[in-house]
């Protein structure tokens, strides 16, 4: 399999304005990924018109052999672990759900997966349980700082997080999946808004050009384990923030958008072939040029992802910063209504991701401001700083999500 990603916001506290990982062309025929640690094989993706889906996992040090051919719909092979560095067996496909599912996992988007309410969700990575939050609908979790500077994890904390702390509540949870800003940290590059000699603004395409197949497989690892600790229920995959600034100018090595939309495919099929249950989300930079907006989005047309996120406000007209007006120059495409026409996609939105933070407008606005946010296309808000308070379980008269089923 070959998918990867970008980061560019870091985790609150020391977050990141910018990130940009790039990547090259992937390869046309099948690659395998590789699992380290749970002894499950990961789904390989078929690059080529027939090849069969592999994966191998091991524990001991070798890679596993190359999985069974590809199912039925499900297309989805495991290979077995080996403990003292044999190759893993086949493993047999995996069977469709109810919804169409294709070699990478379901193709009908789950575009509510918090249900048919405008949801309220909040960040759970301080929190020693979760209890006191049953008046919220998510909450949100950073991973994995523990990836190694070869791209390498051989633990998984957000599934840890999983099975103690969210198993036991109604809770949806979410990953904001900053793979690549953990993998930039453990080489010595820095989030954008940081102090040192090398910044994922500037350095991180190149970093992941040169690293494109491990991330891919950290990513597959990741989710093949997250799926293991979490099977059915959905789990929100916030994917790594201004995945856009892979192609600027100012990266050391950009990538062209083309490459970017290849990437962006790649890793949702990382994702949804080894965690059928997962619902990706692609964010917008909310300083996007119009031009910049629309080539990005065009770019991202075959990647199978459910929603858009971003980091904005709720009281400003249905602009996503504080500060844009009609006059503004990419007024055009910086709002929640035209986000949702674009990308056919209905948008979650937080207030605090890394440099771009926004602040909380959304607890505190009124019926009719946020009903208009949910008739442009939202559907739910992490308040990522601080939690909401439990007031906002009082708000009356919010209408039900469009098209909900």
């Amino acid at each position: 399999m070959a998918c990867s990603s970008a980061s560019d916001a870091g985790p609150s506290g020391s977050a990141g304005a910018g990130a940009g990982n790039g990547a090259g062309a992937s390869s046309g025929g099948a690659t395998s990924s590789t699992a380290g640690a749970s002894g499950a094989g990961v789904t390989g993706v078929s690059g080529g018109s027939a090849g069969a889906n592999s994966a191998g996992a091991s524990n001991g040090g070798a890679s596993g052999a190359a999985g069974g051919g590809a199912g039925s719909a499900g297309a989805i092979s495991g290979a077995g672990a080996s403990n003292g560095g044999a190759s893993g067996a086949a493993g047999s496909a995996g069977s469709a759900g109810a919804a169409p599912v294709g070699a990478c996992g379901p193709t009908t988007h789950n575009e509510h997966p918090f249900g048919c309410k405008l949801a309220w969700g909040g960040a759970a990575d301080n929190e020693s349980t979760l209890s006191k939050f049953s008046y919220l609908q998510f909450m949100s979790y950073w991973i994995d700082s523990s990836i190694s500077a070869q791209g390498k994890y051989t633990t998984c904390s957000g599934c840890a997080w999983l099975t103690s702390k969210v198993a036991s509540t109604p809770l949806i949870p979410a990953y904001y999946a900053y793979i690549i800003g953990f993998l930039a940290h453990a080489n010595g590059i820095v989030d954008g808004n940081q102090a040192g000699s090398k910044k994922l603004t500037v350095d991180g395409a190149a970093l992941v050009k040169a690293n494109r197949s491990a991330i891919v497989d950290a990513y597959a690892w990741y989710a093949q384990a997250t799926h293991t600790a979490w099977p059915t229920k959905p789990l929100v995959w916030l994917l790594e923030g201004d995945f856009v600034q892979l192609s600027d100018a100012g990266q050391t090595s950009p990538m062209t958008m083309t490459e970017v939309g290849q990437l962006a495919t790649d890793i949702t099929c990382a994702i949804k072939s080894n965690m059928p249950n997962a619902v990706v989300a692609i964010d917008q930079s909310s300083w996007n040029s119009d031009e910049t907006t629309n080539a990005y989005w065009g770019a991202l047309k075959n990647a199978n992802y459910d929603l858009v996120w971003t980091t904005g406000v709720g009281n400003n007209q249905g602009y996503i910063e504080a500060g844009t007006n009609s006059s503004t120059y990419n007024h055009a495409t910086a709002t929640y209504a035209y986000l949702h026409q674009l990308t056919g996609r209905r948008v979650l939105v937080d207030t605090s991701a890394g440099a771009s933070a926004a602040g909380d407008s959304w607890s505190a606005a009124g019926a009719s401001e946020l009903n208009s946010r949910i008739a442009e296309g939202v559907i739910g808000v992490n308040v990522s700083g601080s939690a909401p308070s439990a007031s906002i379980a009082n708000i009356t008269g919010l209408s039900a999500l469009p098209s909900c089923p």
